[in-house]
């Protein structure tokens, strides 16, 4: 199974479907969304995809109301409020026990427990990748391309490999 991972669009729609063809053209089957859609049409646009979403809220989510509002109307997306990976929302791709957060505090904290095979969050805006033991901690750094390039990351659980793409 190949799913992407994202993080950070802060209401850049161009790039945001730059992403998505990406998403597509990679494959993947899945997407997981590390938090700052920042407005509910983002979102939209996220959910409108097809791909099963699932997504953590970040801290420029600014009116997570109407950001819930809109994904409930998709079958396919799923926001699990801050974070994933505890007993309420524990999430599986392609055999891999995956968490998510969109700070990189606490997915640093998560990837040391030993509990994941792939720990993912954003925030920074920077792309990260890194191993601990044959854990795989990742930033796919920012859609938004606000402080950098714009990149994403591509997981495929088959082989247990990642990239960060840039778009």
């Amino acid at each position: 199974m190949i799913f992407g991972v994202l993080s950070d669009v802060h209401d850049n729609l161009p790039l945001l479907e730059m992403a998505l063809q990406r998403f597509s053209d990679e494959k993947a089957e899945a997407l997981i969304f590390c938090g700052d859609f920042c407005s509910p049409f983002a979102a939209k646009m996220l959910a409108a995809s097809g791909l099963p979403v699932h997504a953590v809220f970040g801290n420029n989510d600014g009116d997570r109301f109407h950001i819930q509002q809109v994904c409930e109307g998709y079958t396919n997306m799923r926001i699990y409020g801050e974070y994933i990976g505890d007993t309420d929302s524990q999430l599986m791709l392609g055999g891999l026990k995956i968490g998510v957060s969109h700070y990189p505090f606490y997915a640093k904290t998560m990837i040391k427990t030993g509990w994941y095979d792939c720990v993912f969050y954003g925030h920074s805006h920077q792309a990260e990748k890194q191993k601990f033991g044959n854990a795989l901690l990742l930033n796919p750094g920012e859609v938004a391309g606000v402080f950098g390039k714009p990149s994403i990351g591509i997981i495929d659980a088959n082989s247990r490999s990642s990239a960060i793409i840039t778009l």
